[in-house]
């Protein structure tokens, strides 16, 4: 169940000169976007000079931005930075904010910011991930993913892609078409969306926030199950469960994903119905961290039925049908 004390964690990643920078000081000037705090590692390219008052907090990497935001810049460990700043900005026992932007370096593989997020008792206590946005340059994207792997494990672990500067790029052309099949192959469950000005404007809190805090899991499956995609690098393959499955069943199961240990497994996501349950539980694996299932409010719609999605590098071999195949009898 989604806890209210729980602060939602937005990641904003993406490559080198993606427009990272230009998304959030567009972001940071929204008037709605007040009570969030800003941590940019030590190598960010996010630009704040203009939005930062003159006043600064007790703790020198930390400012005040010119709308109520805070601004930290990481510069070692971000657990201890994020239990630091929990206790550091309240009054009277009261936050003074309500939410988190983590944004990465060009460079970053974001892996990391979300096993800590899943793994340490004290911050996964404290936050909670509400999604991972990856902004990737429609005029560039396609070169800088055949020769940066960073940029690659960017897109696959994106639950929404905002492709920048489709003001300057033929959207129609025959490479921003390629560039849109190859970011399908590399995540065909992420949700792309063209960023301009007037989406920024309008839209683009909806883009940024609120991707899963609502629902908790399920904003990582669309209600439609997508078909499995192939590439040379990674296989996406969606299952959808057309039974409930007994909880003895599910348990049994959920301990087979937890002792998978197969390095190619890059994400694992899934909503399931439990038989005698009213409400659907969330499972979600990155890499070979497992974060424990978590009850969800409701579902999404009318579209009531188990959901699950496999990110490999290495295929659907038979290991992964081993994984799969306690679950076959529930499909039809």
């Amino acid at each position: 169940m989604v806890d209210a004390m729980r602060l939602p964690v937005t990641v904003l990643t993406g490559f080198l000169g993606s427009g990272k920078t230009s998304l959030l000081n567009q972001w940071l000037r929204h008037p709605q976007v007040q009570d969030t705090l800003v941590i940019v590692n030590e190598f960010g390219e996010v630009g704040l000079d203009h939005l930062l008052v003159a006043h600064q907090q007790d703790q020198p990497m930390v400012v005040e931005l010119s709308n109520g935001c805070l601004c930290c810049q990481l510069r070692s460990d971000l657990k201890q930075t994020l239990k630091d700043i929990h206790w550091r900005f309240s009054r009277n026992g009261v936050r003074q904010f309500k939410r988190v932007v983590i944004e990465t370096s060009g460079l970053a593989d974001p892996v990391p910011i979300l096993h800590t997020l899943m793994t340490d008792a004290y911050v996964a206590a404290a936050y909670q991930l509400d999604g991972v946005v990856t902004v990737v340059d429609s005029l560039l994207g396609l070169a800088t993913l055949e020769q940066h792997p960073e940029a690659v494990k960017q897109v696959q672990m994106a639950d929404r892609i905002l492709l920048s500067k489709t003001d300057l790029a033929d959207v129609d052309s025959p490479a921003c078409e390629g560039l849109h099949a190859e970011l399908h192959r590399l995540n065909a469950m992420a949700p792309i969306s063209q960023l301009d000005t007037a989406l920024v404007n309008t839209a683009g809190l909806g883009l940024l926030f609120g991707i899963g805090v609502e629902h908790g899991f399920p904003h990582w499956l669309p209600m439609l199950a997508a078909p499995a995609s192939h590439g040379a690098e990674v296989t996406t393959l969606s299952l959808e469960l057309q039974q409930p499955i007994p909880q003895v069943d599910f348990e049994q199961w959920l301990a087979l994903l937890r002792a998978y240990d197969n390095p190619g497994l890059l994400r694992f996501k899934g909503i399931f119905q439990i038989a005698g349950e009213q409400s659907p539980v969330a499972v979600h694996r990155v890499q070979h961290v497992l974060h424990t299932p978590e009850p969800l409010r409701d579902w999404q719609g009318q579209h009531q039925r188990s959901q699950l999605v496999m990110m490999t590098q290495s295929g659907i071999g038979q290991e992964e049908s081993q994984l799969l195949q306690p679950l076959a009898r529930f499909v039809v």
